[in-house]
């Protein structure tokens, strides 16, 4: 209850104590008119009565009359104060009540802010967990990225390795063979040339013998021409074996030259290889672009392309002795456009050393906002020509 509810109350019960006494004074005083004789009356003998008496008499009822006022006047001093202390008392038992309730309330409200602190805490602590779990999510997500990407970029040179490696054996195999069949042709020149010069040397040893046997005084003649076709013959077998040599040598040195060319061939071949499967996969990626985003259209790719390549060519340093010649060079990019590896490059090796340094030094490439445009750029080759 309210102290206006009270303050109401009070007012009803003193306005109720006045129409009481209202109504018993009332009760008190007789308001009918005296009454006529309903017939006619005789006319009766009148006796003087004593004024004094009279005076006398209206002096006793004027005095109860006072004493009725004042017995009045105390019932209702008394019943007003009686009201009063009823009232008062109201009043205090309200402002006990109250002060009650208002201490019920602040317990009810102390109680409901421990519970919802309580909740609260409760709810901050879920939400912790949720953001560590998150970030630990977030966190394997990045690491099985990047092992997927080394283990990528690991099978990659690999490849490379193997088929340098490949390359290699094949020019040490040809080198070795042509090697071996110019020795194998020396040897059996040389071989030919000593059989000769021995079939020669046998038969003036026998037609020394004979012309000695025949005639010792031609003897010195004979062994004279002898010994002069023996060193015509070694001459002219000296001069075929090194004949021969030459051409062995120019014919190792030929087939050294036609195992680098194949070698050079064969490597030009795995290039042209590679950038045919380079190609095909990046027509097949713009393919799966086309059919899972319409909006990533091979204009949106040529144009991307012209983006990045305009913001390397910021940074290269391009000499006049590159002019004319080219680079496809290979570059690995997050998805904010950070470069993350810079490959060696196919084509003239300063090219693509000085695109290289321009690549690295341009930090960040700009990247399309297209996922599955950016998926691709991710991992791209591009051409570059010095202008």
């Amino acid at each position: 209850m309210t102290e206006q509810g009270g303050i109401r109350k009070s007012l009803l019960v003193s306005l109720a104590l006045h129409l009481l006494i209202g109504v018993v004074l009332l009760v008190g005083i007789d308001f009918s008119a005296p009454k006529r004789p309903a017939q006619a009356v005789s006319i009766i003998e009148a006796t003087m009565i004593d004024d004094g008496m009279v005076a006398a008499q209206a002096e006793r009822l004027a005095e109860m009359q006072a004493k009725q006022e004042r017995a009045r006047a105390a019932e209702q001093a008394s019943a007003e104060a009686e009201q009063k202390a009823a009232e008062e008392a109201e009043r205090l038992a309200e402002q006990q009540q109250a002060a009650a309730e208002a201490r019920r309330v602040a317990e009810q409200q102390q109680a409901l802010a421990a519970q919802q602190a309580k909740a609260e805490n409760e709810r901050q602590q879920v939400i912790e967990q949720e953001r560590k779990a998150q970030a630990a999510q977030k966190a394997a997500e990045a690491k099985k990225q990047a092992e997927a990407k080394a283990a990528e970029a690991k099978a990659a040179a690999a490849a490379k390795a193997a088929a340098e490696a490949k390359a290699l054996a094949a020019k040490k195999q040809a080198e070795a063979e042509a090697k071996k069949q110019a020795d194998a042709k020396a040897a059996e020149a040389k071989k030919q040339a000593e059989a000769k010069a021995a079939e020669a040397k046998k038969q003036a040893d026998a037609k020394a013998a004979e012309a000695k046997k025949q005639a010792d005084a031609k003897a010195a003649e004979a062994k004279k021409q002898a010994d002069a076709k023996a060193a015509e013959a070694k001459k002219q077998a000296d001069a075929k074996a090194a004949e021969a040599k030459k051409q062995a040598d120019a014919k190792a040195a030929e087939a050294k030259k036609q195992a680098d060319a194949k070698a050079a061939e064969a490597k030009k071949n795995a290039e042209a290889e590679q950038a045919l499967k380079d190609l095909e996969a990046l027509m097949g990626s713009e393919a799966g672009g086309a059919t899972s985003s319409p909006a990533a259209s091979k204009g949106d790719f040529d144009r991307q392309v012209a983006l990045i390549v305009s913001a390397v060519k910021r940074n290269w340093l391009v000499s006049s002795t590159m002019i004319g010649k080219r680079c496809v060079i290979n570059i690995r990019v997050a998805s904010d456009g950070l470069i993350l590896k810079v490959g060696e490059g196919r084509g003239d090796r300063a090219v693509c050393q000085s695109a290289a340094i321009a690549i690295r030094k341009t930090g960040t490439l700009p990247m399309p906002k297209d996922p599955v445009l950016n998926k691709r750029f991710q991992d791209i080759n591009i051409e570059l020509i010095p202008e």
